[in-house]
């Protein structure tokens, strides 16, 4: 047997005393084995390491509802005035606040919380929001003159185009006043030099502008009426609030210029900031099972007892603690899983985050897609959430039929579903390739130390000749 299995060797010994070593085969040979336990170490880790791939399918969840995990804060809205509501895609469904999911007061604290707004803060407010919220058309309409109803301008609020302005300086004229024919040359020219160039100091000592604009009474008789605009021509410098002074001395440049500094420079800003109106919030938490199918649920005010809270300014910033769809384990269940990080931070991408409006009739919206997911090989599914937000805009009459500010949160169901599978290198590809990489490492490293020492003999030999 011994001759036999000596006759099959196909890996001959070449005897030692028919070999040589050499300095540049040592150099080599030292390097393929540190080269070989790199890429042994390489390919073992490779072996061990558990890769996933995912698939996209048609989803097959069955089940009929779908759980709603959710731990939210409002900042500014106490607990006997807050409702939730849930709809689905059929109609509307009420869920009380005694089995499904609890209310619990919280204090928020803060400069200026907890006190009301004043009607001059509410008003400074909402023409400041005015003020960011019109486009272009509309702002060139608001800083146009009234000085004919046909030139192309839309002029339809006069109220919102005098407090456009923290202050504007009108001139009520009529086309067939003579006085007003002899004035308009020095209104021209006093408009051009001041009207929105010239700055003054108020009583605070900030800087401001004032806009000239010109209101033809003939056009816009009904206006000027309303006003309560007596004579012709007749200036007024109105604030930002509303109010006005009226110019009474003689109609010069050097006159105007006195009136409006004079007027500007006994003026108080009215200073307003968007603040909290209750002194304390509300942590609303719990669990909903709903149909699983698309649908929406959101926070809003309500009337408690005997007293009402004005939709118009309500608060619904909020802080979201918690929000998941599926159990409420699933986190934990993924990754004893091993599923990878990238999905895990999907179950609950809002947890932690803040969404506050800065302004009244704006309520924060959310928008989810949530895609089921599954691992192969473990029971139970969980869900995957992507999310997007805006700001919603609400009317500006604080009438209900335009709806009180809501924390809306609208949720959809993929029709597709995500399947996980772990991927495992097999033990014969594993050798597969750890002899491949060997045995590749090991041949180009002899050939080329054959190489180096072929061409080494030949250059002595050449310089051999040479001397």
């Amino acid at each position: 047997l011994a001759r036999t299995l000596q006759g099959l060797d196909q890996f001959r010994q070449v005897s030692r005393d028919l070999t040589r070593g050499t300095l540049t085969g040592g150099v080599f040979t030292a390097a393929a084995y540190g080269l070989m336990v790199l890429l042994l170490i390489a390919e073992l880790g490779a072996f061990l390491r558990v890769t996933y791939q995912t698939n996209i399918v048609m989803d097959q969840n069955h089940e009929e509802l779908m759980q709603v995990n959710f731990d939210i804060t409002m900042f500014d809205l106490p607990c006997k005035y807050l409702k939730l509501l849930v709809y689905d895609k059929w109609g509307e469904q009420k869920m009380n606040a005694t089995e499904l999911f609890h209310y619990l007061p919280v204090d928020h604290t803060g400069e200026g919380m907890g006190v009301a707004y004043t009607p001059e803060e509410i008003k400074v407010l909402e023409q400041t929001d005015v003020m960011t919220d019109v486009t272009e058309t509309e702002k060139k309409d608001l800083e146009a003159d009234w000085s004919s109803s046909s030139d192309g301008f839309h002029h339809t609020d006069f109220d919102k185009a005098v407090t456009y302005h923290e202050y504007t300086m009108v001139n009520f004229f009529a086309e067939w006043c003579v006085y007003c024919r002899k004035f308009s040359t020095i209104w021209n020219e006093v408009a051009q030099k001041m009207s929105d160039t010239m700055r003054f100091k108020d009583a605070d000592g900030r800087d401001g502008t004032v806009h000239f604009m010109k209101m033809n009474c003939v056009d816009f008789s009904d206006t000027c009426s309303k006003a309560g605009v007596p004579a012709f021509p007749s200036m007024r410098l109105y604030k930002r609030d509303g109010t006005f002074e009226v110019f009474q001395g003689k109609r010069t440049i050097d006159n105007i210029i006195q009136f409006v500094t004079t007027n500007v420079r006994n003026s108080h800003m009215i200073t307003a900031r968007h603040h909290a109106v209750f002194n304390e919030g509300c942590q609303v938490r719990g669990t909903l099972h709903m149909p699983r199918v698309p649908g929406h649920f959101h926070m809003n005010a309500e009337a408690h007892g005997d007293v009402s809270v004005n939709p118009a300014y309500t608060n619904v910033s909020h802080r979201v603690n918690h929000l998941s769809f599926g159990d409420q384990r699933a986190r934990y269940f993924a990754e004893r899983a091993g599923v990878p990080a990238e999905f895990i931070e999907n179950i609950n991408p809002l947890d932690g985050r803040t969404f506050v409006t800065e302004r009244f009739h704006e309520a924060p919206q959310h928008y989810l897609k949530v895609v089921s997911t599954s691992v192969e090989g473990h029971k139970g599914v969980f869900y995957q959430v992507t999310h997007t937000d805006r700001l919603r805009k609400l009317g500006r009459d604080g009438t209900a039929k335009m709806g009180a500010p809501q924390a809306r949160v609208v949720y959809d169901l993929s029709p597709m579903s995500v399947v996980i599978r772990a991927k495992h290198k097999r033990w014969y590809e594993f050798l597969t390739s750890l002899f491949a990489i060997l045995g590749g490492t090991y041949t180009v490293l002899e050939l080329t130390s054959g190489a180096v020492d072929t061409v080494g003999s030949v250059v002595k030999e050449a310089l051999g000749k040479a001397n």
